[in-house]
């Protein structure tokens, strides 16, 4: 059976995916899982394939994660239970349903003649006893009707028209004594209204019809995604209702194995004899696996086995403090055309930067980063990385990163690394709620502006050579720009130049701003003083071939921030009054100056607002 893809998703990226990267490596985990047998009370359910295996995945916006005999067709059995309980209770109503069908789990086995001897109702729909008597409750006149509503209500949840496989209908019809004494003592009890033959004949036929592991996993998700069938926007049941059948997935779903089921799992499940297991990890995804041997409860070793492996790979017990996956955790995005570091390059650099801003792609991060959301995200990257070399994801605006994120991004960093990429994370959140350090396989920097500034270095250097080796004379700096070689030299004397270490301070806050200093080697930035944080707040950082404190040439007044190498640096200082004695010895020089300070200005207010004008598209 064909099964839709999700449309904004191909298969590079999806194969890109640490989500589908982990799918691939846990089937190959089990595939050589031993253990359990191939049903064979039910004839034709024997000739199954012990070797057949598959997982699939689904999410809140469809996209689906699958590995192994995905394309293997097999009979949904009573997989179908929760989903025609919440057809019932859509057309009759939940008070109607818990009149004939209760909701308390036995600890029996599915097909046990049991009833609630104060009622007389079925325990549960989830056993063979509550399952048929929920299967005579769906609406329709005539039985062709109600075989046509369930067909049309499975088809809502898969995505996908179902066919019945005839020969394990006639199995199931032919070797069914024990189902028929189950309905006729529903009937006996008015559980049942009706022909029994007719309401049993439908129930077989729900149970033989055909599914893949691609279609649980995405009529799973319809549940998880409150009803709303995430792949075609369909919705398949009432959103009230799906706690409803939930409830029940969770306490009767596995049967005598529902309390080890929730006590190691905790997702709403159900399994059925032909080896299907659906689980349900409500706001997030949908979780299917196919594997035909059964255990002695009846359910499929391997299945069980690979959702207890998934909860725990990514902590999604739902009984563990989760918060709910959010509409998309990315609150912007933007290339590196619209973003720069503070710090101030020179004309040339910039252009530098400019030609190379494709290669950069960022991702502005916000709320909480639960497994749905990191998953999302993942994808949003991947489908952009063919085009750009390095990912920045920022997350100033993170509430928190659940644990089931943190092997997503870990896999993320691989995967683009594995292609020559690079991810890199900006303020992200340092420890995890208990306090234990994030490690992440990726670049992290306390914000933004660090990360960019170390963007624009590799940039630099790979286009122009190792920024740390730049040296760029006076004749060669912005504010000197169009002086005669006898005006530099001349301004060349008048300057004190002198070599600094890391750390040493040009200027400090509060002293006269009385000087211009031209960075002719190193890196300085600019710190404004912050009572409330020790180190202060940087504001912008220079390299060579920049002036800084250039300021002082427009106004008399104090210092407002301190100025502070980063790097051993080669800085040349001229005194403002000194410029005033080289414009008497050549005239027009600091006119020159002056044009290249409001050119300069000019120039990096345009830069700013070509920046701010992009992100706001």
């Amino acid at each position: 059976m064909e099964h839709p893809t999700a449309p904004t998703d191909d298969d590079a990226t999806r194969q890109r995916s640490p989500v589908q990267q982990y799918i691939d490596r846990l089937h190959l985990a089990h595939c050589r899982l031993d253990g359990g047998d191939v049903a064979t009370y039910i004839p034709e359910l024997g000739k199954a394939d012990p070797d057949w295996f598959a997982i699939a995945i689904a999410t809140m916006d469809g996209q689906v994660y699958a590995a192994g005999d995905t394309d293997v067709q097999f009979t949904i059995q009573s997989i179908s239970k929760p989903f025609v309980y919440g057809m019932a209770l859509d057309d009759r109503g939940a008070d109607f349903v818990l009149e004939r069908v209760g909701v308390e789990p036995t600890g029996d086995p599915f097909n046990s003649i049991t009833v609630d001897e104060e009622s007389n109702r079925p325990f549960n729909p989830m056993v063979n006893a509550g399952a048929i008597a929920t299967t005579g409750l769906l609406r329709g006149g005539t039985a062709e009707a109600q075989w046509q509503r369930i067909a049309s209500g499975f088809a809502a949840f898969t995505g996908s028209p179902m066919t019945v496989d005839e020969g394990v209908f006639g199995s199931e019809n032919v070797t069914g004594d024990r189902n028929r004494a189950i309905a006729y003592l529903m009937r006996n009890f008015g559980m049942i209204d009706g022909d029994v033959d007719e309401v049993l004949e439908l129930y077989f036929r729900q149970c033989s019809l055909l599914v893949t592991a691609t279609d649980l996993a995405v009529a799973a998700a319809t549940l998880a995604a409150g009803g709303r069938n995430p792949v075609t926007g369909q919705r398949a049941i009432k959103e009230q209702h799906v706690a409803n059948v939930l409830s029940v997935m969770q306490t009767c779903g596995m049967y005598d194995f529902a309390g080890s089921w929730t006590y190691d799992v905790g997702l709403p499940a159900k399994s059925g004899v032909s080896g299907g297991v659906i689980a349900v990890l409500p706001g997030q995804l949908g979780i299917a696996v196919f594997s035909p041997p059964l255990d002695k409860r009846g359910n499929s070793v391997r299945g069980i086995e690979v959702c207890r492996r998934i909860v725990r790979d990514f902590d999604l017990h739902p009984l563990r403090t989760h918060e709910a996956a959010q509409t998309d955790v990315i609150s912007r995005r933007y290339d590196g055309r619209s973003v720069r570091s503070t710090r101030t390059l020179t004309l040339s650099e910039c252009d530098t930067i400019e030609q190379q801003a494709h290669r950069l792609e960022v991702f502005e991060l916000h709320g909480r980063l639960v497994f749905a959301d990191a998953e999302q995200m993942l994808r949003a990257v991947l489908a952009v990385a063919p085009a750009v070399d390095t990912i920045i994801l920022e997350g100033h605006r993170l509430a928190g990163i659940d644990p089931p994120a943190v092997p997503l991004i870990h896999g993320l960093a691989r995967s683009l690394a594995a292609s020559g990429q690079t991810l890199v994370l900006a303020s992200f959140p340092p420890t995890d709620d208990a306090g234990k350090a994030l490690v992440f396989d990726a670049e992290r920097y306390p914000d933004l502006d660090v990360a960019l500034e170390s963007w624009e270095d590799r940039m630099l250097a790979e286009v122009l050579g190792p920024r740390d080796q730049v040296t760029v004379p006076l004749s060669e700096q912005e504010l000197l720009r169009g002086l005669s070689a006898e005006a530099i030299a001349a301004v060349e004397g008048a300057c004190t130049i002198g070599q600094l270490d890391t750390g040493a301070a040009l200027a400090r806050e509060g002293q006269d701003a009385d000087s211009v200093f031209f960075l002719l080697s190193g890196r300085v930035s600019v710190w404004l003083r912050l009572p409330e944080q020790r180190h202060g707040r940087r504001l912008a950082s220079f390299g060579a071939g920049v002036a800084v404190g250039e300021m002082a040439l427009l106004e008399s007044s104090t210092r407002s921030a301190d100025l502070v190498l980063e790097a051993p640096s080669t800085v040349a200082e001229l005194r403002v009054d000194e410029l005033d004695a080289l414009e008497r010895e050549h005239p027009g020089l600091k006119a020159t100056v002056y044009a290249n300070l409001a050119q300069t200005l000019s120039d990096r207010l345009r830069r700013a607002n070509g920046r701010i004008r992009a992100l706001e598209q």
